[in-house]
């Protein structure tokens, strides 16, 4: 997707990410940063939370603006005057939050999709869009359409420099679980991390950085949601929760209950882990949902919350529903859905 020709000029260019933004979603999105101003554009980068302050060494992360009620006039004169805005590593518009209404002000601007998730109607129109659900992840399209804007026009070793390498290796190996997540490794997956490598990127750095670090409060709510596990042997189901209570006593801080879902994932037998989340009594109950073998839950999710992600981990959002009466209400479903369809054995 060649989205700039020889009669280049200096572009307003807006990027966007989802909510709670992971690894790839900020690996990709910060490759972009760089790479377009290096090209000398004005670019503006936006995430509609906060994210992870593991994530904070990052290059160039301190230019992500982080949507907020004191900077909304600034976001919208930014949408509202850009020629370009990028949708990165998400395609349905809700994962925007309140930032979504924003984009009604986005009319004269060209709108860029690109992620590897299965496509949501969202009922959006994008101008271009490079989406690929075979491939680990959008760090993976990003270094494409890098590569695809440049090799006419520019050295590889001029754009793909070493803060634009590190960002992009970061979002393909956090979203490979360390080269782990075996459904969604390929060739192209082991070809860019080599081409990512041969610029010579610090991996004992990156490697050090993205090392689990566990705080005493994410420890604390881990040997809760692990004394709280329910094993469902005959459907090779366990789920765990946190409640808002949990939070309180726990001191909790942003991202202590990330990886909960996957220590049910490891017990013998089983092939769904699911993990429920109310961080207060007035936020949605968020849900993470990992698998292994030929349950989708990337259908369960969408089919019965709203959700969606991959086949192996997804992951919704439930509105209007106490913790209590959404666990009731996938127990509920899951024994259903269970009868239609095959398990590996």
């Amino acid at each position: 997707m060649l989205l700039f020709n020889n009669n280049y000029k200096k572009k307003k260019i807006t990027l966007l990410i989802h909510s709670n933004p992971d690894g790839d979603a900020l690996g990709s999105s910060l490759a972009l940063f760089i790479y377009f101003k290096k090209l000398q554009n004005d670019v503006f980068l936006i995430s509609p939370t906060e994210y992870y302050e593991y994530f904070n060494w990052l290059p160039y992360s301190k230019n992500i603006t982080i949507f907020s009620n004191n900077n909304k006039y600034l976001i919208k004169e930014k949408i509202y005057k850009s020629d370009y805005i990028f949708f990165i590593d998400f395609n349905n518009i809700i994962r925007l939050g309140d930032l979504k209404n924003f984009l009604s002000f986005s009319k004269k601007s060209k709108k860029v999709l690109i992620d590897h998730h299965p496509f949501s109607y969202n009922n959006f129109n994008f101008d271009f869009i490079l989406s690929d659900i075979k491939v680990a992840a959008t760090s993976i399209l990003v270094f494409r359409f890098i590569y695809n804007n440049i090799k006419n026009k520019y050295s590889i070793s001029c754009c793909f420099d070493k803060n634009i390498a590190t960002c992009l290796y970061v979002g393909l190996i956090t979203d490979t679980g360390f080269f782990k997540f075996s459904s969604k490794i390929s060739y192209e997956t082991y070809f860019t991390a080599g081409k990512l490598l041969k610029i010579g990127i610090d991996i004992d750095k990156i490697h050090n950085k993205l090392q689990e670090k566990y705080t005493e409060s994410r420890l604390r709510l881990l040997s809760i949601a692990l004394r709280r596990l329910k094993i469902m042997k005959e459907y090779r189901i366990a789920y765990t929760s946190i409640n808002s209570l949990d939070i309180k006593k726990k001191s909790y801080i942003k991202g202590d209950t990330e990886g909960i879902v996957n220590y049910g994932l490891n017990i013998e037998n089983i092939i769904l882990s699911v993990f429920f989340f109310e961080k207060n009594k007035k936020c949605p109950i968020k849900i993470s949902f990992r698998s292994k073998e030929n349950f989708d839950v990337n259908l369960f999710s969408r089919k019965f919350f709203k959700g969606g992600g991959h086949k192996n981990a997804a992951g919704a959002i439930v509105i209007g529903k106490s913790l209590c009466e959404t666990i009731n209400y996938f127990l509920c479903v899951i024994k259903k859905y269970y009868k239609n369809i095959m398990f590996s054995t």
